[in-house]
């Protein structure tokens, strides 16, 4: 990571890409300050449904439910990585904001 911080600059750009994306349309991020990005989706049902579908379109993210949060605070725990293009990325938002629209998260 010393010999090349490149890397861990375009980790950051990814991060700093996607939160603010998430917060343009309407995610609740929290206050994260790291690659993992949650989504705050509340609902526990309606965590699971947004999981399964991203998975379904592709997208790879985990489903964080109670007991691990409280119940009302279900979310999904996104994370990048240096590696993440813009097009993949760009992929992202595009289905976050298609399923959090028909789900009433956003």
């Amino acid at each position: 990571m010393e010999k090349e911080p490149q890397h861990r600059e375009h980790l950051w750009k990814n991060v700093r890409k996607m939160q603010s994306a998430y917060r343009d349309l309407g995610f609740n991020i929290g206050g994260t300050q790291s690659p993992v990005v949650p989504i705050i989706v509340g609902d526990f049902e309606k965590t699971l449904v947004f999981w399964k579908e991203l998975f379904e379109a592709g997208v790879f993210v985990t489903p964080i439910v109670s007991p691990a949060v409280p119940p009302d605070m279900c979310l999904l725990r996104t994370s990048y990585m240096a590696t993440h293009t813009d097009e993949e990325l760009d992929r992202v938002i595009e289905i976050m904001e298609k399923i959090g629209k028909k789900l009433g998260v956003i």
